[in-house]
């Protein structure tokens, strides 16, 4: 059922979420949330994506921009045991280079981020890559 509610911003800048909502979402202090941003119909999505407890982690690379690339890293991840939450690519020059973002859970993951990092690295998957913990 579809509910609405007035939010409001404090001073500094922090969204209020009503309480019959967080009681809703079962939103509690510190609980990680997914901000959607709909910039062309100026509105803001707000989705629970993930539990307390879990090694939430965002993976921020360049790569080339070459059929497969993505495809390539996407599956070292899977088999590494990283759960995809999120993710966006986009092209940075046509052919040559592209970013990859990425939300990912680490609970699960065989190995710790920084040798991720070193193994997009050594396969020359990425040109450059940062994992930091949320």
């Amino acid at each position: 059922m579809a509910k609405n509610s007035i939010g409001r911003i404090d001073e500094r800048g922090r969204l209020i979420v009503p309480a019959s909502f967080r009681e809703m979402l079962n939103l509690k202090p510190n609980s990680n949330v997914l901000l959607l941003l709909d910039d062309e119909n100026k509105t803001v999505s707000i989705v629970p994506f993930a539990a307390m407890g879990e090694e939430l982690h965002h993976l921020r690379l360049e790569m080339a921009d070459a059929p497969g690339t993505l495809s390539k890293i996407l599956l070292l991840l899977a088999k590494e045991g990283a759960d995809l939450i999120w993710s966006e690519s986009a092209s940075r020059m046509r052919g040559q280079s592209a970013t990859y973002e990425a939300l990912l859970d680490f609970t699960c993951c065989k190995k710790k981020p920084a040798m991720l990092e070193k193994l997009l690295l050594s396969q020359k998957l990425a040109k450059s890559v940062q994992i930091k913990k949320l």
